[in-house]
């Protein structure tokens, strides 16, 4: 392995998976002897991007088109408008975008930075890369091709690059060690947390430590689906502030059980790593450092409760990295199998249709995992991801003293026998009164007039219903919820069983702070859905957005709820006002989402 030159590698993430993805470009670079830092934009000293020649960014796209928070700093001052227009006249770049197609401004923030980069002088290698996290493959059907063209690409520049090694070598990010002293621990302890416990901050992340004051099921009993409202309360020097739209963020933790599998997986293969080993991990390459939290002494027991993916899905670098360590023909073979491009169809079938999860892989093959070491388990495993629920009551009546979030707790079945988990919602499920967690409050990307006059007509089934109750609970406090103002769209299955906050809402009504239109889908013999009210009622909502400048958000499920909520008001609202055609009402669809009077919030 050479020195091809330097290439920096700058990502822009919101959820950490921008970083990941940069970090696994980079580990192919070093492979190949490119030197160069692998950072957060708004870490890098961007007064030395004048002098860079080879760039890579990786950046995320987040609410209604924005650029994430570690990216804004890079972001405002590449806007500047005094920055020459040959400034990266010297830099050849690739940006690799990631985004969700089931929202409107899909890779808008990579876009507008592959645009700008060529505005002041840079070239690119390739066009930019536009993944999508909504495609069978993920952010990967993508991102292969893409950076294999990349490199491609660079070898004009660096002839001797040897890019046939690129699947044949392992770098680990960092030099891992374990430290076998110490006393036995079994168990966790609520109270720890290794990002925040030690007085660490996680990135550009201010968490609050807050504590369960409520814990209950909103459905019944007898509903085959469980949806919990959970209260944190904080303390007395330690407020919340936020507005409504606003996200609540927290990182989960794997369950007792899935723990236990990791290491009865270590045990019985004689791997040499138990709950109560700590780590030792030091920086091994310049521009890859240890984030601060694992520069702790930590046990394994911490990083596998906290760190550590257990529950994720099994990417097709896991089994390249598989395929190197393994010692069995057949399964090394089978490894390069799942982890080529031709065997993506195979690795569909056989990880992510059937949400097989990474310690399922570990029990399949066996022989495989018994050559498992610390180094290749810090790459092999994804992190633990935040994970972002919208905030479902106001700060103004409780005075920043407490915050309420609406999860609906994943639990279903593949062909596989055990049943699938959500990682996050069945850990918040399991919270107890009293246990105590960080979490921390972001900005969401529905923004709510300040204008108590404009109607505001909002469609939330199911747990979409939470950012609207929290502006609900706002203007009601602040003595502004009128009727003729807030229209709220809610479906759910049952009236008996899955209307959420079913007494506060009608009680409004009832008050007329509140026009409620209810779509229960079962309880009629013909499906009723929150589109359907949408059309019955399309000459009200008509007049609201013609004649009131009304303003529309939709917040739920990304899988077909939004499209058919945009079809309604295209086809029955727009359209059944008889002054325009269906081309004039997609174009007015289109108008009002450009200027936020349509916005959207779905996961």
């Amino acid at each position: 392995m050479g020195d091809a030159g330097r290439l920096i590698i700058l990502y822009g993430t919101q959820t950490f998976t921008a970083q990941e993805l940069a970090e696994r470009i980079w580990r192919k670079t070093k492979i190949l002897g490119f030197k160069g830092p692998v950072q957060a934009m708004d870490d890098y000293p961007i007064s030395r991007l004048i002098h860079e020649e080879f760039a890579l960014f990786v950046c995320a796209t987040t609410g209604q088109g924005e650029e994430p928070d570690n990216m804004k700093n890079f972001w405002k001052f590449l806007l500047r408008k005094n920055l020459p227009a040959n400034s990266l006249v010297k830099m050849k770049f690739g940006v690799v975008s990631l985004g969700d197609s089931s929202y409107s401004k899909f890779n808008f923030v990579g876009k507008k930075l592959h645009k700008r980069l060529i505005q002041l002088g840079a070239t690119p290698l390739l066009n930019i890369a536009l993944c999508d996290y909504q495609h069978d493959l993920g952010h990967d059907a993508v991102l292969i091709p893409w950076t294999k063209e990349f490199f491609t690409k660079l070898q004009e520049y660096f002839h001797k690059i040897p890019i046939n090694t690129l699947s044949t070598s392992f770098i680990p990010r960092w030099k891992v060690s374990l430290l076998k002293q110490g006393d036995c621990e079994n168990g966790h302890t609520i109270n720890k947390d290794i990002y925040f416990a030690s007085g660490h901050t996680d990135n550009f992340l201010k968490a609050h430590y807050l504590e369960i004051e409520q814990n209950f099921r909103t459905t019944h009993d007898t509903h085959f689906q469980d949806v919990r409202l959970i209260t944190f309360k904080t303390t007395e020097d330690d407020k919340v502030e936020y507005s409504p739209g606003d996200v609540f963020n927290i990182r989960p933790r794997n369950s007792e059980e899935d723990i236990n599998d990791l290491f009865d997986i270590f045990h019985t293969h004689n791997i040499d790593i138990k709950p109560h080993y700590r780590l030792l991990v030091e920086e091994a390459h310049e521009g890859m450092p240890v984030p601060h939290f694992l520069q702790e002494p930590l046990t394994l027991y911490e990083i596998a409760e906290q760190y550590w993916d257990l529950r994720a899905y099994p990417t097709q670098y896991v089994f390249s990295l598989l395929a190197l360590i393994s010692e069995d023909e057949l399964e090394r073979d089978k490894c390069k199998e799942l982890s080529s491009t031709e065997g993506q169809e195979d690795w569909l079938n056989y990880c992510r249709r059937p949400k097989r999860t990474i310690l399922e892989v570990l029990h399949d093959f066996h022989k495989s995992t018994s050559k498992l070491t610390i180094d290749v388990l810090f790459e092999l495993f994804s992190t633990i991801k935040p994970r972002s629920f919208s905030i479902a009551n106001s700060c103004l009546p409780s005075h920043g003293s407490r915050v309420d979030i609406l999860v609906a707790v994943v639990k279903y079945y593949s062909k596989l026998k055990k049943p699938r988990l959500g990682l996050a919602s069945n850990w918040l499920k399991c919270l107890n009164v009293g246990d105590k967690v960080y979490g921390w409050i972001k900005k969401g990307s529905l923004k709510f007039s300040k204008d108590t006059t404009t109607p505001q007509i909002l469609i939330g089934p199911g747990t979409g219903l939470a950012p609207f109750r929290s502006l609900i609970q706002e203007r009601v406090y602040r003595g502004s919820a009128q009727s003729q103002v807030l229209h709220l769209f809610f479906g759910c299955r049952y009236e008996m069983k899955d209307f959420h906050c079913k007494e506060e809402l009608l009680g409004l009504v009832a008050e007329d702070k509140l026009s409620l239109y209810c779509a229960f889908s079962r309880d009629q013999d013909d499906k009723i859905y929150v589109q359907h009210k949408i059309k019955e009622h399309s000459t009200e909502l008509w007049h609201l957005i013609h004649n009131k400048g009304a303003c529309i958000f939709i917040s739920g499920n990304s899988k077909n709820m939004p499209d058919n909520v945009r079809a309604a008001f295209v086809e029955h609202v727009f359209s059944g006002s008889g002054s325009m055609d269906s081309t004039q009402a997609r174009d007015l669809l289109e108008s009002m989402e450009r200027s936020d009077r349509l916005q959207v919030e779905t996961w």
